[in-house]
């Protein structure tokens, strides 16, 4: 009778530690995630800004804001874009040219 409730015990409190462990592990996965979604994202405006200033061939005064954009759909890093919104409501979108990040793209 005694081992049948030291056994309950001891399968709750493993049961629990279990769910808090995968708890953790989860939120940390996350977390590493949304990280390294950032630096990516970063990488990509960073290489559009270089761009645009390079090239010169939007107005600065025109623009009227940058945001990156990320497809639900397509091959790492290619689903991420940054989209120029201009002030007349034209929209520039550019994107990394190839998997290896070597340039950025107008389409």
């Amino acid at each position: 009778m005694v081992n049948k409730g030291r056994n309950r015990i001891i399968i709750t409190a493993l049961t629990a530690l279990l769910i808090v462990s995968l708890a953790f592990s989860g939120i940390q996965y996350f977390n590493r995630l949304s990280k390294q979604e950032v630096e990516d994202r970063e990488e990509l405006l960073e290489a559009v800004m270089w761009k645009i200033t390079e090239e010169d061939t939007i107005p600065k005064e025109d623009i009227e804001e940058i945001i990156v954009l990320k497809a639900k759909a397509g091959v790492y890093p290619l689903n991420f874009d940054v989209a120029i919104n201009m002030k007349n409501g034209e929209q520039i979108l550019y994107s990394w040219t190839d998997k290896n990040k070597t340039d950025v793209k107008q389409y």
